[in-house]
């Protein structure tokens, strides 16, 4: 299996992007208006020509990011998806399981994690409360995974055997700690929801951890079902199950502390 290092660098095919816009020609032409304005606006074309040079520079860059796959990871994070990257990969790899033994971390209650953790758990509200609550200490700050039985519109999953595998970290202390092996038969998009960044990943992939030492658990590896990611602020919150993306959509809008 190649270098999961090496692995997040390349997001690949996973997001999709607008087409670049010309904006050399733009940019071009405001310098040069800017530099036949009167004498006595001198100071304000010095500072407007610093501005436009600023915004071109910043323009030019993301717009080259854009066109190479290998920095698209750094432009997710730039949007304030932290804590999780998306790698798209030709074929998931042969020795992945469904449940090696996977680990959500020590069994706890949702007062004493909250006391844990460096940030404000948010609680899906629509789905009644969690059969389980778990705290992982290997992660930055803390995550927290929570586990809601088998109901209405939330079947038993195969891989995780709940209705629903919640999963929130502090993206600003976690960056990348968890990650998705995508294969390309797979579906990612990248969609807002209710103003805040989502990815939903619509089929079978595979998802790792890695600890505050930088190192990859592979071992913690597992495959995985459906899965929504969002950002509220600091926080990342995973929603993994065997339901689609409205169903995943609806839940994520009741998330409150």
């Amino acid at each position: 299996m190649p270098d999961l290092e090496q692995q997040l660098r390349r997001l690949g095919e996973s997001v999709d992007y607008p087409s670049t816009p010309a904006l050399a020609p733009r940019v071009g032409a405001e310098l040069r208006a800017a530099a036949t304005r009167p004498a006595d606006r001198r100071r304000p074309t010095r500072l407007r020509l610093a501005l436009l040079i600023a915004a071109a520079v910043l323009l030019l860059a993301a717009a080259a990011a854009a066109a190479v796959p290998a920095t698209r990871h750094a432009l997710l994070e730039l949007l304030s998806l932290r804590g999780e990257s998306v790698e798209r990969v030709p074929a998931l790899p042969a020795n992945a399981r469904a449940r090696p033994g996977w680990r959500l971390g020590h069994p706890t209650t949702l007062a004493a994690a909250s006391r844990r953790l460096s940030f404000t758990p948010l609680m899906p509200r629509s789905v009644g409360d969690p059969n389980g609550v778990f705290l992982d200490s290997q992660v930055p700050g803390h995550s927290l995974n929570l586990t809601y039985p088998p109901q209405a519109g939330l079947p038993r999953s195969r891989l995780t055997g709940v209705g629903l595998l919640v999963a929130e970290l502090n993206g600003d202390l976690a960056p990348t700690s968890f990650g998705k092996l995508v294969p390309r038969g797979a579906r990612v998009e990248r969609f807002t929801i209710d103003g805040h960044l989502a990815l939903w990943v619509d089929g079978l992939h595979v998802f790792f951890f890695k600890a505050a030492d930088h190192v990859f658990h592979v071992d913690r590896s597992r495959l995985a079902a459906n899965a929504l990611l969002i950002q509220r602020g600091n926080v990342l919150v995973r929603l993994e199950g065997g339901f689609d993306k409205a169903t995943a959509v609806a839940i994520a809008r009741t998330l409150a502390p």
